[in-house]
């Protein structure tokens, strides 16, 4: 008997209102319950729905190119190590309500670098949380590189770091990467009302 976990990982681009307005409710459940300070998506960013098992969406993820309304602190931060053969992109507005917390940490990691895959993405920078920096540095052996000590942004401490999204997606072969699973979008009309 195959489980939720042995198949595919469901994700869903926003593409209408609705899914827009479900993003923004789960983003800012979440946010709100971890005292961060909430910001609304940027124009002309890739914004993602996580689908949970149950067929709901837990979790949110948005993709914006570097560059792009990148905010000064963050271009400040990363300026020294993003080089012109780098196609970069930034994470941000990853947020997962409470009942699916770890539930959906591995697929949303499978979803990022299915999308750095089909994108030529090579790096993706963040500010992270520091334990799921250890998770992604140390569990899932995707490299990292730090490039600054914590700092306290929007209501929690984060580690600004640099994911080489490539090292990954090309060596997907080797077996410290064998817990990648399939990702697929979900069809149109799939959301569920919360």
């Amino acid at each position: 008997m195959s489980t939720f976990e042995d198949e595919y990982f469901v994700y869903k681009k926003v593409r209408t209102s609705e899914e827009f307005e479900t993003f923004h409710q789960i983003k800012n459940t979440a946010w709100d319950e971890m005292g961060f300070e909430i910001e609304a998506a940027k124009e002309g960013s890739d914004l993602f729905l996580m689908i949970a098992d149950d067929g709901l969406p837990g979790g949110t993820y948005e993709f914006i190119p570097y560059g792009m309304d990148t905010a000064p602190l963050i271009k400040k931060l990363f300026e020294d190590v993003i080089t012109d053969d780098m196609k970069v992109m930034e994470l941000d507005s990853l947020a997962v309500l409470p009942p699916y917390r770890g539930r959906l940490g591995k697929h949303v990691f499978c979803a990022i670098i299915d999308y750095a895959e089909k994108h030529n993405v090579t790096h993706l920078v963040a500010l992270t949380d520091p334990k799921v920096f250890r998770s992604l540095s140390h569990s899932y052996h995707i490299p990292t590189l730090q490039v600054a000590g914590e700092i306290f942004y929007k209501g929690a401490y984060t580690i600004p770091t640099v994911f080489n999204l490539k090292e990954v997606y090309d060596n997907k072969h080797l077996q410290k990467y064998e817990w990648l699973s399939p990702v697929m979008e979900a069809k149109e009309g799939v959301l569920n009302a919360r």
